[in-house]
């Protein structure tokens, strides 16, 4: 399993929806992320530029540079869990 494609969080997740709120990532092969908060009819796309250093995600966005490192875990079960200021966050694959 990979981080390639679109994951949303796990709506199960509450701390996550309510910290967060309803969240799209998009990891393409390319080194590309994309950053979707949508909210009622809105929304805000950040660009980012990522690797993986093991099992941690290297985020930077061109257009502010600052690097961002966040732990990450994939379960067996699909779930991918960040790890944003050492609270962990659940996410699922978004529908294709």
């Amino acid at each position: 399993m990979n981080l390639l494609g679109a994951w949303l969080v796990d709506e199960t997740d509450k701390v996550a929806l309510a910290r967060l709120g309803n969240v799209l990532l998009e990891f393409d092969e390319d080194g590309g992320l994309r950053y979707t908060i949508r909210e009622q009819g809105k929304r805000q796309i950040i660009h980012l530029r990522y690797r993986v250093e093991g099992s941690t995600i290297v985020a930077d966005q061109p257009s502010a540079p600052q690097v961002e490192r966040t732990q990450f875990s994939l379960a067996e079960d699909g779930v991918l869990t960040l790890a944003f200021g050492g609270i962990a966050y659940r996410f699922v694959r978004a529908p294709a």
